[in-house]
């Protein structure tokens, strides 16, 4: 189900990385909708902008949004992963919940980046329904294996009224999906993108 309809950039100057975006650049909304372009172009940057409905962005909403509002979820692989969100999680033994917690740090402290990835993120996808889910860069220490499953757990959410924006580099997930190119400011197929960049 499409929630947000359309998402237009009014203004660049909120805060960091903001200047990069251009201003008047609007994109239809789809299901899924990726935000691709090399780094520092401003991805992770409009993301938050999307997640925090900021006052710089003129979002046009579905009807039934309007009337009854919307639940998002906002992951963004960087900041949110545990193993790097408290760095004394690792020597803390006092039991006491720091952080994430002590079993938190215990569990992440014995389990790769990518089993804690697949964990955040395939996980919560099982249940997610009738929502807005904001990524930044949820394939961030993904398998291959696990980069096509969590394009079958996008595709299975829009299935369950869901509406996807992500940030991704990841060439699996751009080959199956339309993209909106920061670096080209137009949507297109991500087979298209890939060409353009000479993949």
């Amino acid at each position: 189900m499409i929630h947000l309809k359309k998402i237009k950039i009014v203004e660049t100057s909120e805060g960091y990385g903001e200047e990069v975006l251009r201003k008047g650049f609007e994109f239809e909304c789809g299901h899924v909708n990726l935000i691709v372009g090399d780094q520092g172009c401003g991805k992770s940057t409009l993301l938050r902008m999307i997640s925090k409905n900021s006052k710089h962005l003129e979002i046009t909403l579905a009807d039934h949004v309007i009337t009854k509002g919307i639940m998002s979820y906002y992951f963004d692989t960087e900041k949110d992963n545990p193993r790097v969100k408290d760095p004394q999680m690792y020597t803390s033994l006092s039991g006491k919940d720091e952080g994430i917690g002590y079993v938190g740090a215990l569990t992440s402290r014995f389990r790769s980046h990518g089993e804690i990835m697949e964990n955040m993120i395939l996980g919560p996808l099982k249940d997610a329904r009738d929502c807005v889910v904001i990524l930044d860069e949820p394939e961030s220490g993904l398998s291959i294996k696990n980069q096509f499953r969590f394009i079958a757990a996008v595709k299975a959410a829009v299935e369950r009224g869901c509406q996807f924006f992500i940030a991704t580099h990841c060439y699996p997930v751009i080959q199956d999906f339309d993209v909106v190119s920061l670096e080209h400011w137009k949507m297109m197929s991500g087979q298209k993108f890939i060409d353009i960049m000479g993949g």
